[in-house]
């Protein structure tokens, strides 16, 4: 008997079972299910060895699942089709949509939306961001309608999230934010309507200067890397996709805020 658990019943009543490729396999004593190292893991039922998989996830973060696969017979002489990329990436979105890695975020917020082309909209769906004045991503949504369901819905989100309401939520001159903010946010919350000029005003014995310019520098980031999808085929996959990058660009991507930053293996593992 080994001191290895069953994956599935948690017993430690397991004995090797031969193997599966290089990975030993196991048989539990209680259940009688079997597994290897890879069972119930993000590699399971995969022929691809664990390296390719991670490094092919980290190219489509930046480029096309087109441009990764090229990438992947590049560096690493390995053939796939475009479509192992993708099927991995969506498997990695949605390891990180049950994700639930907690973040300190400041006091002040900045709330704005975008056009993004989502199959199925008429003309154009609307993003919709919040975050805070450390850049940090609070929370995003994607809707068909650019209106107080919307606003009220990212708010919500923001609110679960970080735990508790902001101080002063800064957003752009659309009519559906002030409703939103008192609705979800509550009264207390100073909602400060401000674009590219500097709103100046004071608010608990605090003279403040605000403008939206923040969260409109972010919208040229979400730009780069939305351009490789060509929209999205539905608001369901561009919500999965734009909480995925949202986790990438909190915890993985390079920033000038101070942090540990997190790894393909360490998310996946």
């Amino acid at each position: 008997m080994n001191s290895i658990c069953c994956a599935k019943c948690h017993s430690k009543e397991c004995i090797a079972y031969g193997k599966y490729k290089s990975y030993q396999k196991w048989k539990c004593a209680n259940c009688g299910t079997q597994f290897s190292e890879r069972s119930f893991s993000f590699f399971c039922r995969s022929r691809f060895p664990e390296e390719v998989i991670k490094n092919t996830v980290l190219f489509t973060l930046f480029v096309s699942t087109r441009n990764a696969a090229f990438l992947l017979h590049e560096t690493l002489q390995f053939s796939v089709s475009h479509m192992s990329p993708y099927r991995w990436m969506k498997k990695f979105a949605y390891l990180l949509h049950s994700s639930r890695r907690s973040m300190n975020f400041s006091n002040i917020w900045h709330a704005d939306e975008k056009f993004v082309r989502v199959k199925g909209c008429k003309e154009f769906a609307y993003l919709w961001v919040v975050m805070d004045d450390k850049n940090s991503i609070i929370a995003v949504h994607v809707s068909a309608n650019r209106n107080s369901a919307g606003a009220k819905t990212v708010l919500k989100l923001a609110l679960q999230h970080a735990g508790k309401p902001p101080d002063i939520l800064v957003t752009d001159g659309l009519p559906a934010y002030p409703k939103a903010c008192k609705n979800i946010l509550g009264r207390k919350v100073k909602h400060v309507p401000a674009h590219f000029e500097a709103a100046k005003f004071m608010h608990h014995k605090r003279y403040y200067m605000l403008s939206n310019n923040r969260i409109e520098s972010l919208n040229s980031k979400i730009n780069l890397w939305y351009k490789k999808f060509r929209g999205f085929k539905s608001l369901e996959t561009a919500n999965l996709w734009c909480i995925m990058w949202m986790h990438f660009y909190n915890f993985m991507r390079p920033r000038t805020l101070e942090k540990e930053l997190l790894s393909i293996h360490q998310i996946i593992v």
